[in-house]
């Protein structure tokens, strides 16, 4: 009885550390994706003699549409404190984006795109519609793509808690 008990405890040991080991990889999977897909969007904008990096044509693209406040952008997840202020600051200077203060508070700053900018936004919304109608060619069905993004959201919201 006591072999059975101890063989299963031991089974389950070794189970957690393989998913342990898997979960690790998934992770640093992630991380190189997201750095990949900076290096794709650099190819892109130099393509296009854009002068801006790959993570201010990201920060165009999430403040793409209605004006959107810095605490807006930084509550979305994506960005640090610091690193989105500078950020902002460079795509203001480069005509990518222009700062406003909302009249009920003067303490926030609104972001909205130029012409520049919403350019820039469109180029990375095209991209994505590219690659995204490539993924059926590497075998990745929307069930698959759905599924993923069901998993990476429990995720976020396992870590957000």
């Amino acid at each position: 009885m006591k072999t059975a008990v101890a063989a299963r405890s031991h089974q389950a040991d070794e189970e957690l550390v393989i998913k342990g080991e898997h979960f690790a990889q998934m992770l640093q999977s992630i991380e190189l994706l997201h750095r990949r897909f900076l290096d794709v969007i650099t190819v892109e904008l130099g393509q296009r003699n854009k002068t801006l990096s790959s993570v201010q044509a990201l920060i165009l693209s999430h403040a793409h549409g209605m004006p959107i406040s810095l605490g807006e952008l930084q509550a979305l997840g994506h960005y640090e404190g610091t690193n989105l202020a500078y950020n902002v600051g460079k795509l203001a200077a480069g005509g990518y984006i222009t700062l406003a203060r909302p009249q009920w508070d003067k303490r926030s700053s609104l972001i909205e795109l130029t012409e520049e900018g919403r350019d820039v936004a469109q180029i990375v919304a095209q991209l994505l519609m590219d690659h995204a109608g490539l993924l059926p060619e590497i075998g990745i069905s929307a069930a698959d793509l759905s599924l993923t993004t069901r998993m990476l959201n429990g995720l976020n919201r396992l870590w957000s808690a």
